[in-house]
């Protein structure tokens, strides 16, 4: 567990529970840099040895249905890397900062898994050593989030999500957030994020009238 920030002593017993080693460190770099950490913890040789690696961050809830169902799903497909859910493409790059001028399709990073092939690549493994410093939310979506997946895929890695939304692109370009209850309750996604229960109510207003998050509370 790397935790970026303060750790009381109750929450160190809860980690103790599920983690052999808790990393506190500054909130410098946010997710992306809390991954790097854990990355830097083990060391490659070490990271070599897995068949999978999960990063998953404090930004989701659940299990709404149990995780084995997902990794069952997953298993025998013929991917170097995956995910939960995905955000569809966006013409515009909304923070203005994407080296491809444009947001493309990608795994959302709160839940992530990636396989031998990937972790053993020199490119995975340079892009973590070499990932640049992040500042703020906007960064880690622009420079990693809406990056990675398009990066790694142009690569030749092949990749997947657990929950298909292909089919709601017209409803949304991010049905993992604004489409929750559609994919809990009909596609048995696993988790759902937190951020939906304290979001900027005025960016809701622009897409909905708020109603997924009323849904999903009941």
């Amino acid at each position: 567990v790397v935790c970026n920030g303060k750790l009381s002593e109750e929450g160190y017993k809860v980690f103790k529970k599920y983690a052999g080693e808790i990393i506190v460190r500054p909130n410098e770099g946010l997710d992306v840099w809390a991954y790097k950490a854990g990355l830097s913890y083990y060391g490659w040789d070490k990271i070599e040895e897995f068949d999978e690696l999960v990063m998953l961050n404090h930004t989701i809830m659940g299990p709404v249905y149990p995780f084995y169902e997902t990794f069952d799903k997953m298993k025998d497909r013929d991917i170097d890397f995956w995910g939960i859910t995905k955000h569809n493409r966006m013409e515009e790059d909304i923070f203005g900062i994407n080296p491809y001028g444009y947001m493309p399709e990608h795994i959302q990073s709160h839940f992530m898994v990636f396989r031998k092939k990937l972790l053993c690549s020199k490119e995975f493994q340079n892009y973590w050593d070499n990932f640049r410093k992040i500042n703020n939310y906007r960064e880690s979506v622009g420079f990693h989030e809406s990056y990675f997946t398009k990066y790694f895929s142009d690569l030749g890695y092949k990749w997947e999500v657990s929950v298909d939304v292909c089919d709601l692109h017209d409803m949304s370009d991010n049905p993992g957030f604004y489409c929750i209850r559609e994919l809990i309750e009909k596609r048995r996604c696993p988790i759902f994020k937190r951020r939906a229960f304290f979001h900027d109510y005025g960016q809701f207003l622009e897409t909905m009238a708020g109603q997924v998050v009323y849904e999903l509370y009941k």
